[in-house]
């Protein structure tokens, strides 16, 4: 098959595998949880951030690597990778979804490039085929990202150009940002449809999952891996009725979110206990999180939150987290830690 042809072939197969172009679906058929333990690697190290703001991006890498050893159980980071994308082909996209609503608390680019590079030299492949993304262009620069949609080197592009509501949500052929898909409307409950960024449906391959340590004062609780979708849809303000519930859960069911993902590696080097998602960091937390679960990792998540919080004095967040249940009802992950391995590294 030439190249050209496969490219094509590729891109039709990763938008079938979210849901059929043009008709409006609902979510996957639920499934049945594994009885295995679900992993949750929290690896806290006080070298990651120095003094009061000061990242160390050494600390970052090699506490990276050693969480994804915890997690994949191997001995080295080539074969943690290994582990993670066992059936990698060249002409593979894997796509970083990082949170950049907040310039102030963001997934730090320090951590997503210690991701992208720690792939890319542990497996080989050309930095081109990792994607950085968000939402838009706009909140990656406040991010401080590096936007690159060139050739060389590892790509970082939003799927808007900013947030506006003269840019138009699909893009042309003359226009320099990607847009959402037009062809794929999902229904991701109680009436509430919309079409979700082309980086998904058409040109990442598989998805690692790269949220923030954050509370979420506007009902959900919390803002971790499953609500980090949000910047992946064309109208995420509609999803925030009901503590976000049924709506995070059926988002994250969706096939091209769902088969994608391989991998959550949260930024938890500063983190917000309370008022989030907005504002200045409240701590200095110290951590990396990774899982294959992301209803664990975000339970995990949130009991460090509700730690803080209860040490503050306010009450807790995890008990009111309603779209738990959705997503465990789907079978993307467990809240049960009675079924949740916490690694401690």
């Amino acid at each position: 098959m030439k190249r050209r042809t496969f490219i094509k072939t590729g891109i039709k197969a990763a938008t079938a595998a979210c849901v059929t172009p043009g008709v409006l679906l609902g979510v996957q058929k639920e499934k049945v949880i594994s009885k295995k333990a679900s992993k949750v690697v929290v690896a806290s190290n006080g070298n990651l951030v120095t003094g009061t703001s000061q990242i160390n991006k050494r600390a970052v890498r090699s506490t990276l690597d050693d969480t994804l050893i915890a997690l994949t159980g191997k001995n080295s980071t080539r074969d943690a990778w290994m582990k993670i994308f066992p059936k990698l082909n060249t002409s593979d996209t894997i796509g970083l979804k990082v949170n950049g609503i907040n310039p102030k608390l963001p997934t730090h680019p320090e951590v997503a490039y210690a991701i992208a590079q720690s792939l890319s030299e542990s497996l080989r492949i050309n930095p081109n085929n990792i994607l950085i993304w968000d939402r838009t262009n706009q909140e990656l620069v406040k991010a401080k990202y590096m936007l690159n949609n060139g050739k060389e080197g590892f790509r970082c592009f939003g799927t808007l150009r900013k947030l506006s509501q003269r840019e138009p949500l699909f893009s042309s052929n003359s226009e320099d940002y990607v847009g959402y898909d037009k062809n794929v409307l999902v229904n991701l409950g109680d009436d509430v449809s919309m079409h979700l960024s082309r980086i998904v449906t058409e040109m990442c391959t598989y998805l690692i999952n790269v949220p923030v340590l954050k509370d979420h004062k506007y009902g959900a609780g919390v803002t971790l891996s499953l609500k980090n979708h949000y910047g992946s849809i064309s109208e995420p303000q509609k999803c925030h009725g009901g503590g976000g519930d049924p709506y995070i859960g059926n988002l994250n069911n969706l096939g091209c979110i769902r088969d994608k993902t391989r991998l959550i590696v949260c930024d938890g080097l500063f983190a917000s206990y309370d008022g989030g998602p907005s504002g200045a960091p409240q701590w200095i937390s110290h951590r990396l999180m990774a899982s294959f679960d992301p209803v664990a990792h975000d339970y995990i998540g949130a009991k460090i939150i509700d730690k803080k919080r209860s040490e503050k004095g306010l009450d807790l967040v995890t008990p009111n987290i309603e779209w738990f249940k959705t997503a465990v009802k789907h079978g993307l992950g467990t809240n049960d830690p009675k079924e949740i391995e916490t690694v401690l590294i």
